[in-house]
């Protein structure tokens, strides 16, 4: 693990705040909050979208999750600091 850099868009300022572990923990958060919201989500897209409502909703899941994951990562380190 001695060659590992810092994540991408982060900087190499290193501190006691800074741990890749919070990316990490609010990846996995928000990726169960996902599992378990999709039924939900494609039944209330159903009604527009009929039969493509669980495709539309795990792709828009698939984009969404890591931009929030990442947003709220840099939040915590941001308030942190």
């Amino acid at each position: 693990m001695a060659g590992v850099g810092s994540l991408p868009e982060r900087s190499e300022v290193r501190g006691r705040s800074f741990s890749p572990w919070i990316d990490r923990s609010s990846l996995i958060l928000f990726a169960a909050g996902a599992v378990i919201a999709v039924p939900e989500i494609a039944s209330f897209l159903e009604q527009w979208l009929g039969g493509t409502a669980m495709i539309a909703t795990v792709c828009g899941l698939v984009i969404l999750v890591p931009i929030l994951a990442t947003s709220l990562g840099k939040l915590v380190v941001r308030m942190q600091l």
